[in-house]
């Protein structure tokens, strides 16, 4: 019996981009039109110190975790997932998430901002000792991420939007009919 197609959307960019605030947005838009999709926060399938863990490769914790929770997931029947990441190296991470999520139809949207509005919405948010390590990382991946995208990959300007507005773009870029 072969199983359906599984919808997944990778929702990836600098930290303070707007990525976990706009995984929550996309989750209420599709909530509301009735379709059904789950929601990982792939920065919580490895947040473990020692970082990578003994033996491990980086990666391998998350894919483990992944698959174990997807397993879960589809077996309840659900056949959408957004993942939300910042994958620095999209073309290594989608390795590991096609094969912890097996027949994944993977769609690709990088959120973007501008300098200014990154140091702000860290500033905002981070507010405890690691504050001043999360701007400095976050300025690191906005320099790294400044390179081409894998073919396919639809990049989006947070900077000056509303989240919904951006999450009404990724839903049509994910679901058809939208921007790309």
């Amino acid at each position: 019996m072969m199983q359906p197609t599984t919808k997944v959307l990778i929702l990836c960019g600098a930290a303070g981009v707007g990525k976990s605030t706009t995984a929550y947005e996309i989750a209420h838009q599709l909530g509301r039109a009735d379709i059904p999709h789950a929601v990982i926060d792939t920065d919580q399938l490895d947040q473990v110190h020692p970082w990578p863990p003994p033996g491990l490769a980086p990666g391998e914790l998350s894919r483990r975790n992944l698959a174990a929770v997807w397993a879960n997931l589809a077996e309840v029947g659900h056949t959408r997932l957004l993942l939300t990441g910042v994958f620095v190296t999209l073309e290594r991470e989608l390795a590991w998430i096609a094969d912890a999520v097996p027949g994944a139809d993977i769609v690709s949207v990088r959120l973007s901002a501008d300098v200014s509005a990154l140091e702000q919405r860290v500033r905002r948010r981070e507010i405890g000792s690691g504050a001043d390590g999360q701007l400095a990382r976050t300025l690191r991946q906005y320099a790294d991420l400044r390179r081409p995208e894998p073919p396919g990959t639809t990049v989006i300007d947070t900077t000056g939007r509303t989240v919904a507005s951006v999450a009404a773009e990724v839903v049509g870029v994910w679901l058809g009919g939208g921007a790309g």
